[in-house]
């Protein structure tokens, strides 16, 4: 015979269910069974305190049948310059991301940087989100801000703008603005390998650093190198979507 107490370890809120659903924040969430938009077996339910058994109800927002979202692992890791982004170990070539970022599951990334890069490295097990985030057809922006190793001219920032070819093909950022005497910000939607590096050798303008601060909606932020932190709910339901 079950206690009180075991039923309620069995039931969580409805409020709480929606979240863990991706359907929108817990406090959204709130409003949305206020609203009369949620059912539980085919019945409205407006209160959000409302406590229900996953295992055992049928919940549906405005028609459509909820259920809650795998349970992926979401990181976001600023990577040092030197540091590779590989899962596989390498004594000879040097310290990897997963010497930084210990974690039980298998994690991987969601694109990769070049040794002499930095900054915002995406870790998960959700293949299906990698594939959104690297494929060139969902044109996902990634922004980098760039220290060159001169001032950086009118003539240059021309040349960026109308694209120009490299071993690989045609190259032209999606945005080119001009920061700061030597910084520069560029947004691309597509990842060929070293393509901001080989586009600015092309107009022989130096990069000393190269440091990228967004991916799609999730930007880094003041996360310290070498640092890294669990995505939040909302920030996973913004690449998501």
């Amino acid at each position: 015979m079950y206690s009180v107490s075991d039923v309620i370890e069995q039931t969580e809120k409805l409020a709480k269910y929606l979240a863990r659903c991706g359907v929108a924040s817990r406090r959204k969430s709130e409003e949305y069974i206020r609203a009369g938009w949620v059912q539980v077996n085919g019945q409205v339910v407006n209160t959000p305190e409302t406590r229900i058994n996953p295992d055992h109800v049928e919940v549906k927002v405005r028609g459509h049948l909820v259920k809650p979202l795998q349970e992926y692992r979401y990181i976001i890791f600023n990577k040092p310059v030197g540091v590779l982004s590989t899962c596989q170990p390498s004594r000879e070539r040097g310290q990897t991301i997963l010497d930084l970022v210990k974690v039980p599951q298998r994690v991987f990334p969601a694109g990769r940087l070049d040794r002499d890069t930095s900054g915002l490295i995406l870790l998960t097990d959700d293949g299906e989100l990698v594939q959104k985030l690297i494929h060139p057809s969902y044109q996902i922006e990634r922004e980098y801000h760039i220290h060159t190793g001169r001032p950086i001219t009118e003539a240059d920032l021309e040349r960026l703008r109308a694209g120009l070819t490299i071993e690989d093909g045609f190259s032209r950022f999606k945005v080119t603005e001009k920061m700061g005497e030597r910084r520069l910000k560029v947004i691309l939607t597509e990842g060929r390998k070293r393509q901001i590096r080989r586009t600015l050798k092309a107009i022989d303008l130096p990069i000393e650093k190269l440091h990228r601060v967004r991916l799609g909606s999730l930007t880094l932020g003041d996360l310290a190198p070498g640092h890294w932190r669990d995505l939040k709910m909302s920030e996973i339901q913004q690449l998501k979507t």
